[in-house]
């Protein structure tokens, strides 16, 4: 679904759907698999002082009773820590 970039131009992509978070290395190869307690991330963004912490926003809207009692991290936001930091947002004026 959603995906953020890393210092080192890796691209971090929400599998909705997927209940995982990958990491893929520019040429397009998998560098890491995360799985999550959750079958719908929706976006990962890094933040925190040093931008070392990945959020990962996931869905809740629309799912089934069944998986949303099985998964009751559905629709809140996740965090890890990962080794390599995230580029800093840029912020456009209009």
């Amino acid at each position: 679904d959603g995906a953020a970039v890393d210092q080192e131009g890796c691209y971090w992509v929400a599998m909705f759907e997927g209940q995982r978070l990958l990491r893929l290395h520019p040429d397009g190869h998998i560098l890491q698999e995360v799985m999550l307690p959750v079958r719908c991330p929706t976006m990962p963004c890094f933040g925190g002082p040093d931008l070392r912490t990945l959020f990962i926003t996931t869905a809740r809207d629309k799912r089934p009773a069944d998986e949303l009692a099985a998964q009751p991290e559905a629709g809140g936001v996740l965090w890890m820590r990962v080794e390599v930091p995230g580029l800093a947002a840029h912020r456009v004026n209009f």
